[in-house]
């Protein structure tokens, strides 16, 4: 009796543990949620603090802005071998950027000793950190000031390949073109992540502003070009610019209230920031 009892146990046991495998199987082939691995990076009157190495995959950057002027990440992946010192030489000169200097994006600025964050995908290479915003002081952006900072993706070893993993779903999807920002659905105090995509040729950027009541865009940005006492609102952050086809999560808390949204890179045309050409979008949250 006691032999028919454990065999009768080791036979349950040995189902159970065959089910077990074969569920672990079944969930295995499925695509899997990838989790992000966060960077933090401070920005400082003129410099980034930042790791030298960060590891392959889907990363979220966490901008911490510790300085008194505004600071974003913009980050520019080097392809074909190019080096930093090159890129230096081709910001130089008027015009679109070289096509090996591709803009992947990072997190826009947010007011002066806030934070902001984006989650995107980074493959393994070379790529530089700019700030490319003019100094508040007078008026020579950042980078000339040695606001750089090369950093390496290296690849992550036992890593699966990509396409066995996805991006968590966001709540809204936001599309840039030229010259205009289209959403999926509209912004609410709901919203947490918008994913932002590029369908244009060149590179557009996302700078969301909150406006106090009555204030318009316009005035906005003239309080912060000559400031007297507290800007009438303030900037919540954004994306840097992307590249056609590329994509970042924005991680977002909209209270109610006014906000508008900005593109201020400069056209592959004729120079002039897009929101030159219109890349201006007012919106109301409730």
């Amino acid at each position: 009796m006691r032999t028919a009892l454990s065999a009768t146990l080791i036979s349950t046991a040995a189902v159970a543990a065959l089910a077990g495998a074969l569920r672990a199987n079944v969930a295995n082939d499925g695509p899997r949620t990838a989790k992000a691995n966060v960077v933090t990076v401070t920005t400082i009157d003129y410099a980034f603090q930042a790791p030298d190495t960060v590891p392959a995959g889907r990363t979220t950057l966490r901008l911490v802005n510790k300085g008194k002027d505004f600071h974003h990440i913009w980050l520019i992946k080097l392809e074909g071998g190019h080096t930093l010192p090159e890129l230096v030489e081709a910001a130089k000169k008027q015009g679109p950027m070289p096509k090996w200097a591709v803009d992947v994006g990072g997190p826009n600025s947010p007011m002066p000793g806030g934070e902001n964050s984006a989650t995107l995908e980074l493959e393994p290479g070379k790529y530089v950190m700019v700030c490319v915003i003019p100094a508040m002081t007078d008026g020579q952006p950042h980078f000339m000031k040695g606001m750089m900072k090369e950093i390496t993706v290296a690849p992550r070893a036992g890593v699966e390949q990509a396409g066995k993993s996805v991006a968590p779903k966001p709540d809204v999807t936001m599309t840039l073109d030229d010259y205009s920002f289209t959403t999926s659905s509209p912004i609410t105090t709901a919203t947490r992540t918008i994913r932002i995509a590029n369908a244009a040729a060149q590179s557009h950027e996302v700078v969301i502003m909150k406006l106090d009541a009555g204030v318009t865009p316009e005035q906005f940005l003239r309080a912060l070009e000559k400031p007297q006492g507290p800007p009438p609102g303030k900037i919540l952050g954004g994306v840097t610019g992307i590249a056609k086809g590329r994509t970042v999560d924005l991680n977002a808390d909209f209270t109610p209230g006014d906000y508008t949204l900005l593109c201020f890179v400069p056209d592959a045309k004729d120079g002039k920031p897009h929101i030159a050409h219109g890349m201006v979008k007012n919106f109301t949250v409730k």
